[in-house]
């Protein structure tokens, strides 16, 4: 612990009241995480100090102190964060990392080492459980001091605007495909093709395959804008591919591939291609943008409506095997 104390600016509304900080903030989360002790605010001196005697809360409300001058911090044990642990994987959208960090919370024992492994294992989903900590802390934080000001008869203040786009500028790089990444480009490819395969009935693969080839899906990477994402260890873990719809075309282009590699999922990298293909044709004056026949999972439909694509036509598969069977 460093040998010196850090005093915070404590901007006083009168003698019992004190504006909320991002310094409060941050000291009265660290006082809540520490296991040890039992913390209380000292709103003369904006820090949060070891309850004892003298300054000891005469009940659970946060203002019910007697004297104006400690409040109670809010509650937390092991089990609140449990429970915060379990509320991120419920909202997270990565289906794989979900998977595990499920089975890790019902191992038992070492819950939170399991978890904390894990993490560690996937530093972009490690970021995504830190940024949703520090945010529903704050929102401890903040509803505590609305109880406040309940109390003070003064009006309640907003939560502070979350900055999900920081997540993926930190974690992820989008660029274009440079010279000499063919191989790079390839592996998506197939690994794209190989889900397809998987996910289809025999036969069915294959013939979506040779379909999108035709379109241009599989053809070389001549003439088209290959958008691609990296992550921080240098992985190639999403793509677009777009081109001109003809080739000497000038109003139309058409997005053949958009594809994000199944662990990567769920965190917005899809839709962040999306957004910078359709900017990327637009600042060039195309008027129409055409997304077909790229084998994308089902969920990411609803993104392709917010971004405002409308559907004309769709490719329907009849299963002939069950009218043969009737």
């Amino acid at each position: 612990m460093s040998a010196f104390i850090i005093r915070f600016i404590c901007v006083k509304i009168n003698d019992m009241e004190f504006e909320l900080t991002p310094e409060i903030i941050d000291e009265i989360i660290f006082s809540m995480e520490d296991q040890t002790n039992h913390f209380l605010f000292d709103s003369t001196e904006c820090l949060c100090v070891p309850e004892n005697s003298e300054n000891a809360v005469t009940g659970h409300s946060v203002f019910d102190d007697g004297n104006d001058r400690y409040y109670a911090i809010p509650g937390w044990e092991s089990i609140s964060g449990f429970r915060m642990m379990e509320r991120f994987v419920s909202q997270l959208r990565n289906p794989l990392a979900r998977e595990s960090l499920r089975v890790a919370l019902s191992s038992g024992q070492g819950v939170f080492r399991n978890f904390k492994n894990i993490l560690r294992e996937r530093p972009e989903i490690e970021r995504m459980w830190y940024y949703f900590k520090e945010r529903e802390m704050r929102a401890i934080v903040f509803e505590w001091y609305n109880s406040l000001r309940d109390f003070w008869g003064l009006e309640r203040i907003g939560a502070e605007p979350e900055e999900t786009d920081e997540i993926l500028s930190q974690d992820f790089t989008f660029r274009l495909l440079q010279d000499g990444e063919e191989t790079e480009f390839s592996t998506l490819i197939e690994a794209m093709r190989q889900e397809v395969f998987e996910e289809m009935p025999i036969g069915l693969g294959e013939a979506m395959d040779v379909l999108w080839q035709r379109i241009g899906g599989g053809s070389s990477l001549d003439d088209k804008t290959v958008l691609v994402v990296e992550s921080l260890d240098g992985e190639l873990v999403g793509i677009a591919v777009s081109a001109t719809l003809p080739e000497s075309g000038v109003l139309c282009a058409h997005i053949c591939v958009l594809f994000v590699l199944p662990s990567f999922r769920g965190m917005g990298i899809g839709k962040e291609l999306l957004a910078r293909t359709v900017a990327h044709w637009t600042i060039l004056g195309f008027r129409w943008l055409v997304f077909s026949v790229s084998p994308i999972p089902k969920v990411f439909f609803p993104v392709l409506h917010r971004a405002g694509f409308i559907e004309k036509g769709h490719l329907s598969v009849l299963d002939l095997s069950e009218i043969a069977n009737h």
